[in-house]
């Protein structure tokens, strides 16, 4: 998914603990940071690493619909705001153990903007989650703007909680194997404008152009729906009452469909949230 998308879904999958005799669902606001080590966009990023730090707020209603706005700045930009996102969506329970989630994003992007998926700012979302021993998802995302791109995300978790200082902390380790496929043409967009030195002349014809300074033989179709990510992500938190606390490694091995496949990437982000 998005780094904007997700860095508001993480908002509610990481919700602070409530008291375990906080039994009547309240509105909550949750105000989080984050810093990450480079723009993760479905496994892939940027041949430039791009550090960043993202302040979210997220406001939830007990019916389950929920309003996030997020704002991004990369350190290697001299723009305060190198990019703000504004998220509406509706998490809902089916059963006991299965939920559901739709959700929009849209991006607000400045000109000649280096975030890989720039030139789709608009993100329509939607998830099953089926939690039994394991917890297992399926999300499917589509990504529209210049072009529209399709994602599909299967994942499998398992939660792990430590009780400490007498069960008012939790210390929770969530490992997560995710396989994604998708469409890529934000890529094509991408490499096309990166070229034009971000004056963007249009998209690209045919099957491929690769990443500046990369060789292969390998002709991309940008259209074609592939696998692009086989992704492990192991997060582990400290969180109490009102607040959490996040240190997340993500590795992501490229798949076929990607010009630089057999490629891993790493990603590191460390999250801070509070809730009222």
């Amino acid at each position: 998914m998005s780094i904007t998308q997700l860095f508001a879904q993480d908002t509610l999958r990481n919700s602070v603990q409530q008291p375990v005799d906080s039994v009547k669902e309240k509105t909550t606001l949750t105000i989080a940071a984050l810093y990450g080590t480079g723009i993760d966009y479905y496994g892939q990023t940027t041949e430039q690493r791009l550090p960043y730090l993202a302040l979210n707020a997220t406001v939830r209603i007990p019916a389950g619909l929920y309003l996030s706005a997020t704002g991004f700045h990369l350190f290697s930009d001299s723009l305060l705001m190198s990019a703000a996102a504004l998220s509406a969506g509706y998490g809902f329970k089916i059963s006991s153990k299965l939920s559901g989630d739709v959700s929009f994003t849209h991006t607000f992007f400045p000109s000649k903007s280096p975030f890989l998926q720039a030139s789709s700012p608009n993100m329509a979302s939607a998830s099953l989650g089926y939690a039994y021993f394991l917890k297992t998802a399926l999300e499917g995302d589509v990504a529209f703007g210049e072009q529209t791109d399709y994602f599909t995300t299967l994942s499998n978790s398992k939660s792990f909680d430590f009780n400490l200082s007498g069960g008012r902390a939790i210390l929770n380790f969530t490992p997560e194997l995710a396989l994604t496929a998708g469409t890529q043409q934000y890529y094509e967009t991408y490499l096309i404008e990166k070229t034009n030195q971000g004056k963007g002349n249009g998209k690209g014809k045919g099957n491929g152009s690769n990443p500046p300074g990369q060789t292969t033989e390998t002709t991309i179709n940008y259209k074609k729906y592939g696998l692009l990510s086989y992704n492990l992500k192991l997060p582990l938190s400290y969180n109490r009452a009102s607040y959490l606390i996040e240190a997340a490694l993500k590795l992501s091995l490229l798949g076929n469909n990607t010009a630089s496949k057999g490629s891993i990437n790493s990603f590191f982000t460390l999250s801070a949230y509070y809730q009222f």
